[in-house]
This record gives structure tokens, sequence and C-alpha cells, in this order.
């Protein structure tokens, strides 16, 4: 989503430390975007030391790909998978990272209010039913809480809305702000999490 307004605020992640070969484990509940070979999806970082970290995700991976997580906006790590069960899959970063200062730079950033919760870039089309009638329209940009729409330019801030993705899922919310043929919606029905791990995307 382009504005800030549209989402909550993300809230600080849980923090557990453990002790595994040497090397400080620290168990992360919190969400993050994930980017594989140009889909896109969420998920829930499970623990992450210097040298990886474990993440429950929807996109299927394998062995040895490459995949991108994002902690914010502006925060990400690339790894490796290096093991997979079920839903759940094992990071090796290429180089060991400063699992601390991420963490703390994106609390910072938190409780600046600079972080949104995670969104997905996406490109589907969708059907808008409101006051003014049925549109069509296309989604750019979900999170569980928000998302951002193009439109012919007839929508308002404050009109309630009805859209139906192309799946077939459907989502009410209300119109927070409009820049020419963008709006943003505040979702009155959210997603789950899990929804959002299998959107896909572009």
């Amino acid at each position: 989503m382009q504005q800030a307004a549209v989402l909550k605020k993300a809230t600080v992640p849980v923090v557990i430390e453990d002790r595994r070969n040497g090397n400080r484990v620290r168990t992360v509940y919190r969400l993050a975007r994930v980017q594989a070979e140009g889909a896109e999806g969420l998920a829930r970082i499970r623990n992450l030391s210097d040298d990886g970290m474990k993440i429950d995700l929807g996109l299927e991976v394998a062995l040895n790909q490459r995949i991108r997580v994002w902690l914010s906006d502006t925060i990400s790590v690339d790894g490796q998978v290096v093991w997979t069960s079920d839903n759940e899959c094992g990071l090796k970063f290429p180089e060991s990272v400063d699992s601390v200062g991420l963490l703390r730079n994106t609390a910072e950033q938190i409780r600046a209010g600079e972080a949104r919760a995670p969104r997905i870039g996406t490109d589907l089309r969708a059907v808008v039913s409101s006051q003014q009638g049925i549109r069509p329209a296309r989604v750019h940009d979900v999170s569980q809480r928000g998302m951002k729409l193009i439109h012919d330019g007839s929508f308002t801030p404050g009109l309630p809305v009805k859209v139906t993705l192309e799946s077939g899922m459907e989502r009410r919310g209300v119109v927070r702000w409009v820049e020419d043929q963008f709006a943003g919606l505040l979702l009155t029905e959210t997603f789950s999490v899990e929804e959002l791990k299998t959107i896909n995307v572009r």
C-alpha cells in the first residue's frame, strides 16, 4: 500500500534466545514477505541466527533455491534453501549477518512508525461492487488489512466496497484514499496469513 494510514502498525517481534553449536539462535515470531523466482507470499520467521533462518511459508521452494526474505520495506536477507519439511524450510545465508542488528533495526522502524505490515505485490483482476454499481479493477499490493486498486477514477474516500478476486475470494472494505486511478482500501474482512501465503501474485 502507498499510504501507511491504511495499515495498522506492525508489532515488535517476540525474541527468545537459544544456543546451538555455539551459534546463538533467536526464536522470532513475526511475519515477513518472501520472494522466490518471481513469486511472492507471506512467511512466518520461526528462528534467526547469524548464519540462517527457519521460516514457515506457503510458496513452493526447492533445495538449493535462493530466496529473499524482507523483514521490512528496506531490510532484507538472501538465503539458500538447505532443507524443507512440509511448509517449513531452512535457509543458509551466503555470508554471516548481524542478526542482532537486523532485529534491532526492524524494531526501531516499528517503534518509529516507519514499518508497514508486510504486503505482496500483485496484479490481479477483480470486480468491485459498491453503491456506484459493479466495476472492473486490478489489485496491486495486498496485506492482511488492506489493498491498493487501480480503478476507473470513480471511487471516493469513505466508499464501502466489496472486492471479488478472479479466484472467487471476496473481501469487504472501505476506500481510505484516492490518488488519480489508484485507491487504497482498509479491509473490514481481513486476510489470514494462510490465504496470503498462496495468493500468488504477478
